[in-house]
């Protein structure tokens, strides 16, 4: 019988823990984005998913929490977060368009006035989302210094 304990703890890896953490808020936006698309609506209240996602995915690749796990995981969780909630809003606002009968032409890969432009929109449309991204954002810096493992002393190991 082997003991979780006496195993050697794997290296920290921070390019790993970058990678981990770029695909699981990637892996986030595409979850979001398909869920807008199935209720043509923002569902902002998924926002703070990408903090934990991110964190998680940092988390595994690092296989430690800590100081630069945080400040990695809010790092890339902003960053993801505001490349999903550009292409949700263009969604959007590319149905609203469509269902009225009009077109708009809003780039694909963004040029970084029109992703200025759809993000203010995205923002300072409702307040849930700029709440919701600040809740993200402390989900993200929570999850990456404390990390997902029991700190209780007297959990069973093994």
């Amino acid at each position: 019988m082997s003991n979780v304990a006496d195993q050697p703890v794997p290296a920290r890896s921070l390019r790993r823990g970058v990678l981990f953490g770029v695909g699981a808020g990637v892996l986030a936006g595409v979850v979001w984005y398909l869920v807008v698309i199935g209720t043509s609506a923002t569902q902002s209240y998924l926002m703070p998913a990408f903090g934990v996602a991110v964190a998680y995915g940092v988390f595994a690749g690092m296989h430690r929490p800590g100081r630069s796990a945080a400040i990695v995981s809010v790092a890339i969780t902003a960053v993801a977060l505001l490349v999903a909630m550009y292409y949700v809003e263009r969604h959007l606002v590319v149905k609203w368009f469509t269902d009225n009968h009009d077109a708009i032409d809003i780039p694909l890969v963004p040029y970084l006035d029109w992703l200025a432009a759809v993000l203010r929109r995205a923002l300072t449309k409702s307040p849930s989302a700029p709440v919701y991204s600040v809740l993200a954002l402390v989900a993200a810096g929570w999850f990456g210094h404390q990390g997902f493992e029991s700190r209780d002393p007297n959990a069973r190991r093994g």
